[in-house]
């Protein structure tokens, strides 16, 4: 089984980002995708960028609360991007209101 290690690793390059994001699809990668584009930068860099903040900066319950949700998946890897990126955009949407409007806008999407 891949583990939250390799998920984080893999995606840390905007390239492997970029593909992962793409299989994602649905409301987390529309809001990604949203973001990138008012920020003026490619989606797999700032999903890059939010795994590396996820990799300085998370607590250990978030830590275990995105394994547990790789571990009931069918699709792990997508899982625990979608679990992180998910958590990313809600935190930068309390600091952003326009963000916070635009992830009101967008439904989620659970890979189970």
């Amino acid at each position: 089984m891949v583990n939250l290690r390799e998920v984080v690793d893999s995606c840390a390059n905007p390239k492997v980002a970029a593909a992962a994001l793409a299989s994602i699809g649905g409301g987390v990668a529309a809001k990604v995708r949203a973001i990138a584009a008012r920020s003026g930068v490619a989606d797999g860099v700032l999903v890059a960028q939010l795994i590396r903040e996820f990799r300085d900066h998370s607590c250990p319950d978030f830590v275990t609360s995105a394994e547990e949700a790789m571990r009931r998946s069918e699709l792990p890897v997508l899982a625990g991007l979608q679990h992180i990126l998910a958590h990313a955009l809600a935190r930068r949407a309390l600091a952003d209101p326009v963000e916070l409007a635009t992830m009101a806008e967008m439904p989620g999407q659970e890979f189970v």
